[in-house]
Protein backbone atom coordinates (compact mmCIF):
# COMPACT_ATOMS: atom_id res chain seq x y z
CA UNK A 1 0.00 0.00 0.00
CA UNK A 2 0.98 3.18 -0.51
CA UNK A 3 1.07 6.26 2.38
CA UNK A 4 -1.43 9.21 1.02
CA UNK A 5 1.02 11.53 2.51
CA UNK A 6 3.67 10.57 -0.28
CA UNK A 7 1.88 11.26 -3.45
CA UNK A 8 3.00 14.50 -5.33
CA UNK A 9 0.69 17.61 -5.00
CA UNK A 10 -1.63 17.98 -7.90
CA UNK A 11 -1.13 20.27 -10.54
CA UNK A 12 -3.01 24.22 -10.05
CA UNK A 13 -6.04 23.77 -11.57
CA UNK A 14 -8.26 27.29 -11.44
CA UNK A 15 -9.47 25.97 -8.47
CA UNK A 16 -9.38 26.31 -4.66
CA UNK A 17 -9.06 24.16 -1.72
CA UNK A 18 -12.71 23.46 -1.60
CA UNK A 19 -13.11 22.55 -5.77
CA UNK A 20 -15.03 26.03 -6.01
CA UNK A 21 -14.07 27.62 -9.15
CA UNK A 22 -11.91 30.37 -8.78
CA UNK A 23 -13.28 34.32 -10.26
CA UNK A 24 -11.36 35.51 -12.83
CA UNK A 25 -10.98 39.01 -11.42
CA UNK A 26 -9.29 36.87 -8.24
CA UNK A 27 -6.69 35.11 -10.57
CA UNK A 28 -6.20 38.49 -12.48
CA UNK A 29 -5.53 40.07 -8.65
CA UNK A 30 -3.37 37.01 -7.12
CA UNK A 31 -0.52 38.02 -9.64
CA UNK A 32 0.92 41.54 -9.82
CA UNK A 33 2.29 41.42 -13.21
CA UNK A 34 -0.98 39.94 -14.99
CA UNK A 35 -2.93 42.84 -13.12
CA UNK A 36 -0.11 45.48 -14.17
CA UNK A 37 -0.87 43.88 -17.86
CA UNK A 38 -4.27 43.92 -17.88
CA UNK A 39 -4.40 47.82 -16.42
CA UNK A 40 -1.63 48.71 -19.33
CA UNK A 41 -3.95 47.41 -21.90
CA UNK A 42 -7.22 48.55 -20.57
CA UNK A 43 -5.20 52.51 -20.43
CA UNK A 44 -3.88 51.54 -23.74
CA UNK A 45 -7.64 50.95 -25.24
CA UNK A 46 -8.84 53.84 -23.39
CA UNK A 47 -6.35 56.34 -24.17
CA UNK A 48 -6.58 55.34 -27.95
CA UNK A 49 -10.09 55.81 -28.30
CA UNK A 50 -9.88 59.22 -26.82
CA UNK A 51 -7.48 60.58 -28.79
CA UNK A 52 -8.92 58.97 -31.76
CA UNK A 53 -12.38 60.64 -30.46
CA UNK A 54 -10.15 64.07 -30.59
CA UNK A 55 -9.09 63.69 -33.87
CA UNK A 56 -12.68 62.94 -35.51
CA UNK A 57 -13.87 65.86 -33.73
CA UNK A 58 -11.39 68.79 -35.02
CA UNK A 59 -12.62 71.29 -36.99
CA UNK A 60 -10.68 72.42 -40.48
CA UNK A 61 -8.36 75.02 -40.26
CA UNK A 62 -8.95 77.76 -41.84
CA UNK A 63 -6.71 78.77 -45.21
CA UNK A 64 -5.13 81.79 -45.84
Amino acid sequence: MTDPDSRPPDPPSGRDDEGEKIPLGQKLCDSPFILLIACIVVMFVFYTGWGLWEIASLTDAPLP
